[in-house]
Order: C-alpha cells, then structure tokens, then sequence
C-alpha cells in the first residue's frame, strides 16, 4: 500500500448556523437497513449548505470536532484486561473562534439568547438573557475543502447547543474574539446510530 499526499488534509472549516437536519433514514448499524439518512452537502459554488443556516463568517484558529465516547469495561481474573465492554455514553463537541460581530454571531454565542429588533425610525438588535427555560438547540454544519481543488469534506450536527457560554473581548488593541463551543444533543427522533452528526467526504465539488 502507498503513501497518498493527496490524502493530508489542510483546509480551513466554514460554519453554518441554524437551518434543518438532513432526513433521517433507517438503522444504518443494521445490515438489512433500507434507506440511509440523507447526506447534507454544498450547493454549487459553495454558495451555503443544503441545510441552510447563517454563515459564521471570518474564524481565527481551527474548527475542531472532538468526539468522545465511554466505555464500561468488565475485567475477570483470568485476564489482566478487559474482556468485554459496553459503550455507556458519548460526547461530540465542535469548538471554533468567530471573529465577525454580528447580531446572528452573537445570538449563536450566547446560546439562551433571545433576539429581537427594537425601536422605532432607528431600529436596534437587541439580545435579552436570563431565566430562558428551554434549552436552544440547532443544526451546525462545518465544510473544508480539500487542497487538491477537488472534493470536500462536510460535518452536519443535527442538535447543537452553545455548552460553555461565551467570553467577547473589547479592547483598543486587538479585534472581539467570540470562541465557541457547541456540544451535540441526541436527535432520538432519528435512528440508532445515526444521533449525533454525520461526517461525509465528498471527491468532486458541488
């Protein structure tokens, strides 16, 4: 087998807030599953998602997808590790820092925001926090493109929601940074296997 250059990925991720989850389909952990789940994609040009939602803008640092799941773990004493175990719970978290100040960005980022145009003749965004019961959740989509010029990759979150709240900076000297971290809700209308987010590659462009 030989080494692929083509296959190092270096390309920065575009993000997408808001919008709606593509379909689901049926278990895709099971062999006699039928129809997959609709896969998000890009429309031509890299116009914006398939999912639609509002574009993030200019980002400093990467866009970093962490995935983590737990495990239990059953040790016996004719083993000295484990020798069966079961998955018992997951996480996935995208992490990014939007650097444009605008109203959506600024909604997204403080999550349990409530958005609304005030005033008459001269109208504000306001942003009204605190005391929200319900927690704001919606679909996160991150596209890179790939270096070759040909293909990308797409992550769709089908349920996210801002898990750390938010830290904007005003100063003279150095531009608002909004860091971000949006943790996955279980979509447990959708089937097993298929809850958290979906990661495509895709070879050719839109």
């Amino acid at each position: 087998m030989a080494a692929d250059a083509t296959k190092v990925h270096i390309g920065q991720g575009e993000v997408w807030i808001g919008g709606t989850a593509p379909a689901a389909g049926s278990d895709p952990t099971s062999p006699a599953a039928g129809t997959p789940s609709v896969l998000n994609a890009m429309l031509t040009n890299y116009t914006a998602p398939v999912s639609g939602g509002t574009y993030v803008g200019f980002t400093n640092g990467p866009a970093t997808l962490t995935y983590r799941p737990t495990f239990y773990g059953v040790t016996t004493e004719q083993a000295y590790a484990d020798v069966i175990t079961n998955p018992t719970s997951e996480e996935a978290t995208l992490g990014f820092t939007m650097l444009e100040s605008s109203y959506g960005n600024l909604t997204n980022a403080l999550g349990q925001a409530t958005g609304r145009v005030v005033g008459s003749g001269v109208l504000a965004n306001a942003l009204y926090v605190g005391g929200r019961p319900d927690t704001v959740v919606k679909v996160v989509s991150m596209m890179s493109r790939k270096r070759t010029g040909n293909g990308y990759y797409m992550l769709t979150m089908y349920q996210g929601y801002n898990s750390e709240g938010v830290a904007i900076n005003y100063e003279r000297r150095a531009e608002s940074r909004i860091p971000v971290t949006i943790r996955a809700l279980a979509d447990v209308t959708r089937p097993s296997g298929d809850q958290l987010f979906q990661l495509v590659e895709y070879p050719v462009n839109p």
